[in-house]
């Protein structure tokens, strides 16, 4: 969404192809925004629509150790907790209000370039004439293997898990506790 928003800010015509029927997000993702993304939704001026739905604290940290970032050189020398659900119903309000148009609950299936023009098959039939195709779509993207564009990068060698749970009452938002992220 944000490459949508910076090409139509550019004044070039963008379509978004999006599986998805809406914006919610069947598990879990992203916690939060370091404070160099807040700084460039900031250099948009939309950095408030996120600070005004998240929480904002402390969250670097190396190997374990806490890091005091507070006297960055920055207007935004912290981290922001925010979920991905949030943050992606955020840009997609802002990518709305900016006329990109977002064909959802379709994939690209296919598509074949010449020196003009790329055509892009879709799943529901359809195909579109573009100038130009960007892959936006994850490790498994059928955009980057269909073009021969490999994954860089190696293995894993930290596993983070996020779980599902059920609780009795709402707990209190933000990021604490465990390996030195934020307030305990």
């Amino acid at each position: 969404m944000m490459l949508a928003a910076e090409l139509t800010l550019a004044g070039i015509d963008v379509v978004v192809i999006e599986r998805r029927p809406n914006q919610d997000l069947e598990s879990p993702r992203s916690r939060g925004l370091h404070a160099r993304t807040i700084e460039v939704l900031d250099q948009r001026g939309i950095a408030d629509r996120f600070l005004a739905a998240g929480s904002t604290a402390q969250v670097q940290a190396f190997a374990g150790i806490p890091l005091d970032i507070s006297d960055f050189p920055t207007r935004h020398n912290y981290g922001l907790a925010l979920v991905q659900s949030d943050l992606e119903r955020i840009m997609a309000g802002w990518i709305d209000e900016l006329g990109v148009r977002v064909l959802r609950e379709r994939d690209v299936t296919t598509f074949t370039q010449d020196q003009d023009h790329v055509e892009v098959g879709c799943s529901d039939g359809s195909r579109l004439h573009a100038d130009w195709l960007v892959g936006c779509d994850g490790s498994h993207s059928t955009v980057r293997k269909t073009a021969g564009i490999d994954f860089a990068g190696w293995d894993p060698t930290i596993c983070w898990i996020t779980a599902e749970v059920e609780m009795r009452e709402q707990p209190r938002f933000g990021l604490r506790g465990g390996g030195g992220i934020g307030p305990a």
